[in-house]
């Protein structure tokens, strides 16, 4: 379930990605759910914006005809930003070679350190 936040004057989208997940690393996450900002490098005071939950839990996919690092990425993670993860994860097999095969998809946070960057919020 996502949370929405309000942008003030000293926010950066990494400073909020670090607030709402403990890591700066996954502001694309935030970015790419936001695509009525036109740019992160100057974001518009008092605009809200949302904040997806990221992905807290292992899953394994069957390739199927189509499938790219990318597109895993944008379905299971919501952003193509995080392809190199999965990519790293299945020691780069091509999906357009292994149709059929199971591929890993990590989750994109562990599950404790998010509660624990929700908690610190409160």
């Amino acid at each position: 379930m996502s949370s929405f936040y309000v942008l003030k004057s000293s926010d950066t989208l990494q400073r909020i990605a670090a607030k709402y997940y403990g890591r700066w690393e996954f502001w694309r996450l935030i970015c790419d759910s936001n695509p009525h900002l036109n740019s992160w490098k100057s974001l518009p005071v008092g605009v809200q914006i949302e904040i997806p939950d990221p992905r807290t839990d292992d899953i394994n996919h069957t390739i199927i005809d189509g499938d790219t690092y990318e597109s895993l990425s944008l379905l299971y993670y919501g952003t193509e930003h995080f392809s190199g993860r999965i990519r790293d994860t299945n020691e780069n097999l091509q999906p357009y070679e292994n149709i059929g095969s199971v591929f890993f998809i990590p989750s994109l946070i562990d599950k404790t350190d998010l509660m624990n960057a929700k908690r610190r919020m409160m």
